[in-house]
């Protein structure tokens, strides 16, 4: 009687270890998504500041670039819902190349607009 009741303490043990394990590994999880939404919120908002700037430039960047940690990459391509009009996609990517954020915006073609 008394190996059974070792045993069955034992499997007790070993199922309250997996659940506290569990919830710390959630725990862990959360923490560690805020950390890389700060991160996306602050690539947003290099993203929207570069967006804003191709817009009172007018002059739409072709190339990659790095702005404050990030790599930008812009693609400029003709928008299919009508004429005249440019589709112009962001993303951001960090050190490791992976995406952070990404921004578009449908832009009007004017003669002054380089693409």
């Amino acid at each position: 009687m008394l190996e059974a009741a070792t045993i069955v303490e034992v499997v007790i043990a070993l199922v309250i270890i997996v659940v506290v394990f569990g919830m710390a590994m959630m725990i862990f999880a959360n923490v560690t998504q805020q950390a890389i939404s700060a991160k996306k919120i602050r690539a947003t908002a290099v993203l929207r500041n570069t967006l804003l700037k191709a817009e009172q430039s007018r002059q739409l960047p072709q190339e990659a670039f790095n702005q404050d940690g990030f790599r930008i990459i812009p693609v400029v391509k003709p928008f299919e819902g009508g004429p005249g009009l440019s589709e112009f996609h962001l993303a951001a990517y960090d050190e490791n190349q992976q995406e952070i954020a990404k921004v578009s915006e449908i832009m009007i073609n004017n003669d002054n607009v380089k693409p």
